[in-house]
């Protein structure tokens, strides 16, 4: 993302939920926000082990900050669908894409950056229109190590199965696009998921691409 030029993006994301990058680049503000969290999470936790807890989520927004992701938001809801409890954690930052794509383009970015992480295919791929002009977003359920899928216990265990959706919406004219990501410890909610994660990327608008105003969030 380092050499993308810097610019500002109106992101369409849920304002009732916690996301940890709200604040931006202020430290004080984002701390205060995850102690918050830890409180109402914890409210019975001893004081010192609950800013441990604060110092972990402070580390963590510090990583992703400095990696260039925009919104880390979290949904811990029942699902109106079903009323199964959601578990997910959803990210979006900004990334270099073609000039000029097609939707061949984007697929085959999507899928190629998807193989490289999970040596596989997504299981089901959709080009659809976005606000931008063109989105493409994918839906998959990988297996992953025991190590790498937070709230799962054991060493040597056979590895984890999760949901997993993306999508890429991006001008035209290419250069960047808007990346959405959200995980699901259960992988059967991947397809809701989805749903949520391409409205987020279909209706997000690069200021200079959009006619309106009530751009906020920086890119770059």
């Amino acid at each position: 993302m380092g050499t993308l030029t810097p610019g500002r993006i109106q992101l369409y994301a849920p304002t009732d939920w916690f996301d940890l990058m709200a604040d931006g680049a202020d430290r004080e503000a984002t701390r205060a926000r995850c102690a918050e969290l830890v409180r109402l999470t914890y409210p019975r936790t001893a004081a010192e082990r609950r800013e441990q807890f604060t110092d972990a989520l402070v580390a963590w927004h510090d990583v992703l900050y400095a990696d260039g992701v925009l919104m880390n938001g979290i949904v811990t809801a029942p699902l109106p669908s079903s009323g199964e409890q959601a578990a997910w954690l959803v990210f979006a930052g900004v990334v270099e894409v073609p000039e000029s794509p097609s939707d061949l383009d984007l697929g085959e970015l999507m899928t190629a950056v998807f193989a490289e992480h999970y040596s596989a295919a997504p299981a089901y791929t959709e080009a659809y229109a976005t606000d931008m002009g063109m989105g493409f977003g994918f839906v998959a359920r990988p297996a992953l190590p025991v190590a790498a899928v937070a709230g799962a216990e054991g060493v040597g265990e056979e590895p984890v199965q999760v949901g997993l959706a993306g999508a890429l919406a991006t001008p035209v004219g290419g250069g960047r696009g808007l990346l959405v990501v959200g995980t699901s410890l259960n992988p059967l909610q991947a397809g809701e998921l989805a749903g949520l994660v391409a409205v987020i990327a279909g209706r997000s608008v690069f200021v200079d691409e959009a006619e309106g105003e009530g751009a906020s969030g920086a890119t770059g």
